[in-house]
């Protein structure tokens, strides 16, 4: 195997260039899930009001007529109030100082990690051959055996070269195999971070879960909170955000920031992570069941399965943000395809048509949607 001579460099830690010439990064975490609830918003309500992709429309315009209680022009100023509460929370919390591993010392780290890997699995190994054979065989010498090896062995080594390598950095020159440094480069590059992005998206979806429902179940954070993001009973792009701030600060303000501070990620990863779910919240809310939807990845039928959520009938389900993982395990899941769901859209749709067709005999059509909510006062 080919060797490549790699010791690790002396500890330090070190700032990095912007990424933005023009921003620090630090405000990353803020403003771009800000930038991209508008741009994706502008992009769906083009398709909308120039009446592109009807065919994956989910509900019909006798439907956006009837059954939204909050006006256009409410939901973007509600949506703007949110964001500003959203960034001065950042500005005032964003970490400015930070400090990183040089990344050729990061990767050096992770193959002297795997170095100990390997030799504790071969101590484990070795040790484990020298104690089956008393245990086959039932001698009472088996138990001492077995403890004696586990404390001169493994339990030894784990003890002083596992905690010398992690703890202690700062190692004797090591030679590593090139093997050892490809492996390294891919934990420090892709394997690690991707087991960041996932932890925070667990975090997050098990906070979001969970406080939704709450806002759902406690009867007084539903009429005078939550109530007023479910004026919206046909959902839409930049509806995703109208929320009472009574809401907004604790959960998307604190709580979700502080899922990404505990999955570890930096200004630029919290700034990818929020950009990426900010995409899914827009999406959920678009009213449009577009195919090869990337929403669908974590959560089949996404936008289906939040819009179901939004109807009068199906408030008490499909609570999750992310996947369904947390609505299937406590049994609020409710399939979109189901004939019980499918039923009910139906009538909802056959109601609207009704109210409009009335509406327009009766020359009061622009009365059908006044833009009054359900009275949440801010």
């Amino acid at each position: 195997m080919n060797q490549t001579t790699s010791s690790l460099p002396p500890p330090r830690l070190e700032s990095r260039d912007s990424l933005l010439p023009f921003l620090a990064d630090h405000h990353l975490p803020y403003l771009v899930p800000a930038v991209f609830y508008w741009v994706i918003s502008f992009v769906f309500h083009v398709i909308n009001t120039q009446d592109l992709l009807l065919e994956y429309k989910l509900h019909t315009s006798a439907e956006d007529l009837t059954k939204n209680r909050a006006s256009r022009r409410d939901v973007i100023k509600f949506a703007l109030i949110q964001q500003a509460a959203q960034c001065l929370l950042g500005y005032l919390t964003a970490d400015d100082n930070e400090r990183f591993m040089p990344p050729e010392y990061a990767v050096t780290l992770w193959a002297q990690r795997l170095r100990t890997m390997e030799t504790v699995c071969s101590q484990w190994i070795r040790y484990a051959a020298d104690i089956v054979p008393w245990i086959i065989y039932g001698s009472d010498l088996a138990v001492p055996t077995f403890r004696k090896a586990m404390v001169e062995g493994p339990s030894k080594y784990l003890v002083g070269g596992v905690t010398q390598t992690l703890v202690n950095p700062s190692y004797d020159p090591v030679p590593f195999s090139t093997m050892e440094m490809c492996i390294g480069k891919a934990m420090y590059w892709i394997l690690y971070p991707l087991f960041q992005y996932i932890l925070a998206m667990v975090l997050a979806d098990t906070f979001q879960y969970f406080t939704h429902r709450a806002f759902h179940v406690n009867k007084w954070l539903y009429k005078h909170v939550h109530s007023m993001h479910h004026d919206i009973y046909v959902p839409f792009a930049y509806g995703a955000f109208y929320n009472h701030p009574l809401e907004t600060i604790p959960i998307d303000g604190i709580g979700f920031p502080m899922c990404l501070w505990l999955a570890g990620l930096d200004n630029r990863q919290s700034a990818l992570f929020g950009a990426i779910w900010t995409f899914k919240t827009v999406v959920d809310h678009c009213g449009y069941d577009l195919p090869y939807n990337p929403c669908n990845i974590v959560c089949p039928d996404s936008v289906l399965f939040h819009d179901l959520h939004h109807q009068t009938w199906g408030m008490k389900y499909n609570f999750s943000v992310y996947g369904a993982f947390w609505d299937r395990v406590m049994g609020t899941a409710w399939s979109p395809h189901d004939s019980k769901a499918q039923a009910k859209y139906q009538k909802g749709k056959a109601v609207a048509e009704s109210k409009v067709a009335e509406a327009r005999g009766q020359n009061s059509l622009a009365e059908l949607n006044t833009g009054e909510s359900t009275g949440v006062s801010i």
